[in-house]
């Protein structure tokens, strides 16, 4: 219960397990439960379209959807996904990139990579939500994204020799929460949605592996900005997938 509560607290703002002391074998043993968390995220989403759709035609609840699922977990993983846009645009080697995504501006291209992939996931959400598809997919998208960074995780290296976020879950992760991680997961995604869901969590193993090799040429390996900036792209890439095959689902 403890390893859960304390995923809960790093992937969203609910105040929950801030009183709890936290090591890196705890951090580590949370990351088992990061689909959960994710699945919990979907249904506080449906449960507040479901609100603000009864109240507002499709276009503002979508907009009000997608500013809940940010302010839900902090930005955190936008703020990830900017300093590595940032930092592999305008760096000229590992050392260099890594020094700009430590940088707390945001530069051009972290700003415009924030907008295209915030309007991105808006139309497909609008897509997805105005076509007769199952709603439950918004438990699934979110579940499925946060099993990105346990894969992640456990097959690369971390890439700053001083340490910073995610040096602990990258580099003490064991095989043990890989499994259950995905266990949960591909269990949810595949149980709830059948083949559809088996095409997801296929999109996002790919995903994954292509996060994998191109920040290991980049930086050298993964951070903590990798593993969010991984999160933010992986969920585009299902909502961009299901705004796709909503008509046949």
């Amino acid at each position: 219960m403890t390893a859960f509560l304390i995923a809960l607290r790093f992937l969203t703002i609910l105040p929950i397990g801030r009183h709890i002391q936290v090591d890196s074998a705890l951090v580590v043993r949370s990351s088992k439960f990061y689909p959960l968390v994710g699945l919990l995220l979907g249904g506080m989403s449906w449960g507040f379209y479901g609100l603000v759709r009864s109240a507002f035609p499709v276009d503002l609840a979508v907009g009000l959807l997608l500013a809940f699922w940010v302010v839900m977990t902090g930005a955190l993983h936008l703020d990830g996904l900017a300093d590595c846009l940032d930092g592999c645009y305008g760096g000229k080697n590992p050392g260099d990139r890594l020094r700009i995504m430590k940088d707390v501006h945001v530069g051009t291209m972290g700003i415009v990579g924030l907008i295209l992939l915030l309007g991105l996931k808006f139309l497909a959400l609008k897509q997805f939500l105005s076509s007769q598809a199952p709603v439950y997919w918004l438990l699934l998208i979110p579940a499925a994204g946060r099993w990105i960074p346990v894969f992640l995780s456990a097959f690369w290296p971390y890439a700053r020799p001083e340490g910073g976020l995610g040096q602990g879950l990258v580099q003490e992760m064991r095989k043990q929460e890989l499994f259950w991680a995905t266990l949960l997961a591909w269990g949810l995604v595949i149980g709830l949605a059948g083949g559809p869901g088996l095409l997801l969590m296929g999109l996002q193993l790919l995903w994954s592996l292509l996060n994998g090799w191109f920040f290991s040429r980049k930086l050298g390996g993964i951070t903590g900005d990798t593993l969010g900036a991984a999160i933010e792209t992986g969920e585009l890439a299902g909502l961009l997938l299901l705004a796709g095959v909503a008509p046949y689902v």
